[in-house]
């Protein structure tokens, strides 16, 4: 069995009930659906740069960002290949 080597503080205890609370609250906000769907092609978007970015990929995350809503944008047809197929 995992025995940890720490103890409860009293700091560390107010720091995980703050925590605690403001889960909780993230979790039960509404969310207008606007919003939602904003959020998601962003993260998608960026998500898309940067993994490909790591890989060599030499997009900005505006061109991403076009290539998404299916703008031409200027860049090898591999880069944009690349980014096309997350």
């Amino acid at each position: 069995m995992f025995n940890p080597n720490f103890r409860y503080t009293n700091k560390i205890v107010r720091q995980l009930t703050k925590i605690s609370a403001s889960r909780e609250i993230i979790l039960n906000s509404p969310l207008i659906p606007k919003w939602e769907l904003t959020l998601r092609r962003e993260a998608i978007i960026r998500s898309a740069h940067s993994s490909t970015r790591i890989e060599g990929n030499r997009l900005s995350l505006d061109q991403v960002s076009d290539l998404a809503v299916g703008r031409e944008v200027m860049a090898t047809r591999k880069d944009k290949q690349e980014v096309l197929k997350i």
